[in-house]
């Protein structure tokens, strides 16, 4: 028999964002302050304006290391990365989810996000024993975004159809119109509770409904 695989976002799926805030919209802004003697919020507002100039759909924009040679800071991109280690925060039910699903799935992680910012949330908990694979958009396949050919790229690293696999994410389009397009199973996990009006079935608001939703329904 087949086995299932269970593909899971990581921010804002498994991790709460806030690791990322802290770096792009708090550590970046308080070098820049310290070194050109401004005050946060004008130093925020320049560091925005520089990020908005290179867009999201430049791979520099994802580039911690590009960020740190571009404004000419001093210090390490491992420091940075470590020193806001204490802040990644799993949500609540995700340690007994997967205690619950690596006894029936494989389980894999489909980021967008930069493995050097995935392995330090994947420490948290020692959570990267469930997970049997990391895939990170960018970092392996050169990819900004989860776009078709990056689930295309995951199915054949793990050797299977996507018939095969299950995917659950925050954003609507990349975790779940984009997969959903080739076959794959795919769940757009909303925290707000908000539901659609089409497609409840494949709406979830925490990862214990996932759970339920993947054993109940077809």
């Amino acid at each position: 028999m087949k086995k299932t695989f269970i593909s899971f976002d990581l921010d804002g799926t498994i991790v709460k964002p806030d690791y990322n805030e802290f770096i792009w919209f708090k550590e970046i802004p308080e070098l820049y302050a310290k070194k050109y003697g401004l005050d946060f919020e004008k130093a925020r507002e320049k560091v925005i304006k520089e990020y908005e100039k290179v867009g999201d759909n430049d791979v520099r924009w994802y580039s911690l290391d590009y960020w740190l040679k571009h404004f000419g800071f001093g210090v390490g991109k491992k420091e940075i990365l470590e020193k806001y280690a204490p802040f990644v925060e799993l949500y609540p039910e995700v340690i007994s989810v997967l205690e619950k699903l690596k006894r029936n799935y494989i389980l894999v992680i489909s980021s967008a996000m930069g493995r050097e910012f995935i392995n330090v949330k994947l420490r948290k908990e020692k959570i990267f024993k469930y997970f049997n694979k990391v895939f990170s958009a960018i970092s392996d396949f050169g990819m900004i975004k989860k776009e078709v050919a990056f689930y295309r790229k995951v199915c054949q690293s793990l050797d299977i159809s996507p018939s095969q696999l299950i995917h659950v994410g925050d954003n609507y389009e990349a975790d779940y119109l984009v997969p959903r397009n080739i076959g794959i199973r795919s769940f757009y996990l909303n925290r707000t509770g908000y539901r659609l009006s089409n497609n409840d079935d494949s709406v979830v608001s925490d990862l214990k409904e996932f759970v339920y939703k993947i054993n109940n329904t077809s």
